[in-house]
């Protein structure tokens, strides 16, 4: 499955959150502000690393340099109400968990993490597409997932969903519950058929796949990762019917094709299989109480603006007011 790269705002919010939870304290001071506005000239001499010196630039223009204090005052002036929200509301969460009693288990996390990696090969490549995408170490995903389920369970204490209640909600949301398969696919593009033979020859005679794919496939996409397609499932609208019908019927590790389909002629490869949803009965019915519940109760902004005013939140710069 193609992973979408989400860059832009939510990668701001975070990386100034965490630079400026590192900068606490810290304070820095431009020794000049003759250049344009927002940049200073470098001075002769030496960097010294002296708080607002040259020591201290993040960028440099020609002989315009840029100061980490400008960086900042800049992320604050763009993104500062966002962010100081979004830091009150992690102290008015954990507060309100920590008096309710809420513990997040780690079952429960290790479930949601479950959750979120679907689609990606691996847990580890989950974790590495948050790293290259949001900047975010494995801690801080955690306990991003773990705020969620802090947040989640907040708004639904007090809702007893029963047994009646989940199966009605499993009825109106069979996808959500319905066990599915999942394949991890590689796949060769090419325009001509007989190219497609030679390249499944090739295959048969030892060839590596990644190999041939990166040297020879025209789906650029794809190509510079072996014609990976990670992991999509049996049904997936985005890839081509043709290619998952011929996929659903081999065994890992064997190729198949030419196959014919909108792109050209393809060769595809079954590199795994794997069931979604397999879970026991208790453990759906559970989560159908919890989504139940969920459906029925606050919608999460309203329980996060609640915490904020029961907690008497209040923002004493000016210019980070919401």
């Amino acid at each position: 499955m193609w992973q979408t790269k989400r860059l832009g705002k939510p990668i701001v919010l975070l990386a100034l959150t965490w630079t400026l939870a590192a900068e606490a304290g810290c304070t820095a001071k431009p020794a000049h502000t003759a250049e344009p506005p927002g940049t200073e000239p470098i001075p002769s001499g030496s960097m010294t690393g002296a708080p607002g010196g040259a020591g201290d630039t993040v960028a440099i223009v020609g002989e315009t340099r840029i100061t980490r204090k400008q960086l900042l005052d800049a992320l604050l002036n763009s993104y500062g109400e966002q962010t100081v929200r979004m830091m009150m509301l992690r102290v008015a969460v954990q507060k309100e968990a920590d008096a309710a009693g809420i513990k997040v288990s780690e079952e429960a996390l290790e479930r949601e993490l479950r959750q979120a990696s679907e689609g990606y090969d691996s847990l580890e490549a989950f974790y590495a597409a948050r790293q290259e995408q949001l900047g975010m170490s494995r801690d801080d995903v955690r306990a991003d997932l773990t705020y969620k389920l802090q947040l989640e369970a907040l708004a639904i204490r007090g809702i007893k969903a029963t047994d009646a209640d989940a199966d009605r909600y499993i009825e109106e949301h069979p996808e959500e519950f319905a066990s599915r398969t999942e394949l991890k696919l590689s796949h060769i593009v090419v325009t001509r058929q007989k190219d497609a033979e030679r390249l499944l020859t090739r295959l048969e005679q030892g060839e590596d796949f990644a190999q041939l794919a990166a040297d020879n496939s025209k789906d650029a996409e794809t190509a510079a990762s072996g014609g990976d397609l990670g992991w999509v499932e049996s049904d997936d609208p985005f890839v081509a019917a043709e290619l998952l019908a011929a996929a659903s019927k081999l065994e890992i590790g064997e190729a198949a094709g030419p196959i014919h389909t909108d792109a050209g002629y393809e060769i595809v490869l079954l590199a795994g299989r794997r069931k979604i949803g397999d879970e026991d009965a208790q453990a759906k019915r559970d989560e159908a109480k919890r989504q139940y519940a969920l459906s029925v109760a606050p919608s999460l902004s309203e329980v996060e603006q609640s915490l904020l005013d029961k907690y008497g939140a209040k923002v004493l710069d000016g210019a980070l007011q919401f």
